[in-house]
């Protein structure tokens, strides 16, 4: 009996041990390779990104790939994979930079979601961009990618990840989305680049934002070219924003509020060379502090509620290149001190209630006209004209 035990065991391993032989085996990295581009119509991808793919022996020469010492891919960038990427992606457990460009229509297999939430697996990355246009697509968890530190993600109309495991992340760019934004995104010490880009934004900017303290890039737009977009029902975090965030260098902010005020701090931003706020409600005077900028070239506060006259001190900013306050309210004359701004090249005041006389003074800005829009009309300005004003090289260009 002993025997016949030992035998029945000894045959239950030895079938064991056959079944995981005949089990699936696992692909190399270069099969896995091999296998995104023959499931993906690499045949039909351009030339350039075909360069080496199936034909030279290291895989350091296919366009878009690079390996460690090991040998295994650390970076991958598909450019035009079409249909659906295998699930064996997952597999290529030691990449570290990710790069999807999947653009499919209907005619391409299933039109649902051919990025694989298998990406979710790839624990070592360092940094993931996909693109998914003409389909709907789910974003791949990322509870699983502890030392994320760039996240570009474009999914339209999919629905913001609900958390994810880095708390290292430089750069965060969030396009076609649907929804509020996620609290994660303010829980991100390290982040320098905040980009969202949507036309459906709930709930507006939350005053978390003056967590991110080393921001140097924000850009919060809820647009879209054709058709209307409502902005949420919300107060800007302004206090939040200028008070706390004094690394910013770029700041861009279109239709995520419906009210606020900008407060004196505004002046107070060291690096700020660009700051362009757009159809957010805001109300009140323009701050005379935003001629303290000691680095702006590009101020555009267009389509508010601002009332009040232009302070004679924000022309103290004679960096600036560019000044865009068109469609609000702003009343009285245009300061003579406008001709401190030596290098401005384009203004932009049209549809405001501004009165008086063009000052001659601006015929010191011998660089006007060189901007896209030099724009004076909608406005009551005298039509008389200084003749140093009419003697400037691009007035011809100006509209009033």
């Amino acid at each position: 009996m002993k025997h016949f035990s030992f035998s029945f065991l000894a045959a239950g391993v030895a079938l064991a041990a056959m079944i995981v032989s005949c089990g699936p085996k696992k692909l190399s990295d270069r099969q896995i390779l091999e296998l995104i581009y023959n499931s993906t119509g690499g045949p039909e991808w351009s030339e350039y990104d075909q360069d080496g793919w199936l034909v030279e022996e290291d895989l350091n020469d296919w366009h878009g790939v690079k390996v460690n010492e090991e040998g295994r891919v650390i970076e991958l960038r598909l450019e035009e994979p079409k249909g659906i990427i295998p699930a064996e992606i997952g597999d290529l457990t030691e990449l570290e930079k990710l790069y999807i460009y999947c653009k499919n229509s209907s005619s391409d297999g299933d039109p649902e979601n051919p990025l694989p939430l298998s990406i979710s697996k790839l624990s070592k990355l360092r940094k993931l961009e996909l693109y998914c246009g003409g389909v709907s697509c789910q974003a791949p968890s990322l509870m699983e990618m502890p030392d994320l530190e760039t996240l570009i993600l474009t999914l339209d109309g999919a629905e913001y990840p609900e958390d994810i495991a880095s708390r290292n992340l430089t750069t965060l760019r969030l396009c076609d989305f649907t929804g509020v934004l996620p609290a994660w995104i303010y829980e991100q010490p390290a982040l320098e680049e905040l980009y969202v880009y949507t036309s459906e934004l709930k709930g507006g900017l939350a005053p978390e934002v003056g967590n991110l303290y080393n921001l140097t890039e924000l850009h919060i737009d809820n647009s879209q070219f054709i058709g209307a977009v409502d902005a949420p029902d919300s107060d800007l975090p302004a206090a939040e924003i200028f008070d706390n965030l004094k690394s910013l260098k770029y700041l861009f902010l279109r239709r995520c509020s419906t009210s606020g005020v900008l407060p004196e701090s505004i002046g107070d931003m060291p690096e700020l060379k660009s700051m362009i706020l757009c159809d957010l409600g805001l109300t009140g005077e323009l701050p005379k502090q935003l001629g303290d900028l000691p680095k702006i070239e590009t101020l555009e506060i267009y389509e508010n509620e601002l009332t009040g006259q232009i302070p004679p001190e924000l022309f103290n900013a004679t960096t600036l290149k560019q000044l865009w306050l068109q469609r609000n309210h702003l009343t009285g004359p245009l300061p003579k001190e406008i001709g401190n701004l030596v290098n401005l090249e384009s203004i932009y005041i049209a549809n405001n209630e501004l009165s008086g006389t063009i000052p001659a003074e601006m015929s010191k800005c011998t660089k006007l006209g060189k901007g896209v829009f030099n724009d004076f009309s909608g406005n009551q300005f005298s039509p008389d004209i200084p003749a140093q004003v009419q003697a400037m090289e691009r007035f011809s260009e100006f509209k009033f």
